[in-house]
């Protein structure tokens, strides 16, 4: 399976606390240098692709000089930058027919392992495949989520990790999202926000 890593957003949330919030040091390497050591130790992924912006250009930079993508199994594709959906709806388009594992660049607890479980949870018959966590899990650990999904009576929230058959992906077309519910805190701090990064600061190693 290809690995891609949303690397080029904006940041809104946490730009008055630094630029670019891939490049924040959580035990002295920037937050997406721990994404990028997961995938590559990952039994599942193929290879890697991070998407970047001028909204990111210090990410970009680093991950030209990177072995990875010296070596070839890490390539590096430029965005608009401008709008996460439609960033992602073009480079899904480049990748055709791949089934491609989506994630941010900012989740460093996340490990091979876990993303090897998440993998293979793909059966190959859905559009997509998106991972969730409980709101109570959530707010227990006192994180600041930014995309929230209401499955029933009960509230979710998106961990950013999402796993697309980009051959059943069209342009214009709603997508049939399928979840699976997972409480991890590996998959919980997702950086949006300065008491974000500082709560996963005091997990340091």
């Amino acid at each position: 399976m290809l690995a891609l890593i949303m690397c080029g957003g904006k940041g809104e949330r946490i730009k008055d606390y630094c630029s670019e919030k891939a490049m924040l040091r959580f035990n002295n390497k920037p937050l997406i240098e721990h994404t990028l050591k997961s995938l590559e130790c990952s039994k599942l992924v193929d290879r890697i692709y991070a998407a970047t912006s001028s909204n990111a250009k210090i990410t970009s930079e680093f991950l030209k000089r990177h072995s990875y993508y010296i070596s070839g199994f890490l390539e590096i594709i430029e965005t608009s930058g401008i709008n996460y959906s439609n960033d992602l709806t073009n480079i899904l388009e480049k990748l055709r027919p791949h089934v491609v594992f989506v994630m941010p660049s900012d989740t460093p607890l996340i490990s091979s392992e876990l993303i090897d479980t998440i993998i293979s949870t793909w059966n190959g018959d859905k559009q997509c495949i998106s991972v969730l966590m409980e709101k109570e899990f959530i707010m227990r650990l006192e994180l600041k989520p930014t995309l929230s999904v209401k499955l029933g009576n009960k509230e979710y929230f998106h961990s950013g990790i999402t796993i697309f058959d980009c051959s059943k992906i069209q342009r214009g077309k709603s997508v049939k999202e399928h979840y699976i519910i997972l409480n991890d805190e590996r998959l919980a701090y997702n950086i949006n926000t300065k008491k974000d990064f500082l709560l996963l600061s005091s997990k340091k190693n």
